[in-house]
């Protein structure tokens, strides 16, 4: 098993860059796929509350760039108060949250 640079293998960061990577590869392939209305609604469920999650864990690390970012996913993947789009532009949103989602895990590995 892979050592993180910490002397530690990984742990709770390592679980959750996988789910990240998980859920972004959904959230990207949902974009160019037309999702039933119960899809689309389960997968805002889950952006929204895996956008909280990295909200707070970015504020607790202070990066305020990614909190940004993330309460911004947060926001507009609010299943409880949902926005109304064109799917169209929910696709592009699902798409630039999963660009995301996969991409910024990575860049906290160099």
């Amino acid at each position: 098993m892979a050592r993180s640079r910490r002397g530690g293998s990984g742990g709770l960061p390592s679980v959750l860059r996988w789910i990240s990577w998980g859920i972004g590869l959904l959230a990207l392939a949902s974009a160019f796929v037309p999702l039933s209305h119960g899809l689309a609604q389960a997968l805002s469920w889950v952006l929204c509350v895996y956008a909280v999650l990295g909200a707070g864990m970015a504020l607790g690390q202070q990066r305020k760039g990614a909190f940004m970012v993330y309460a911004a996913i947060a926001i507009v993947m609010n299943p409880i108060a949902p926005f109304h789009f064109q799917a169209q532009v929910w696709r592009l949103l699902y798409g630039a949250a999963g660009i995301w989602l996969i991409a910024e895990p990575i860049a906290g590995l160099f």
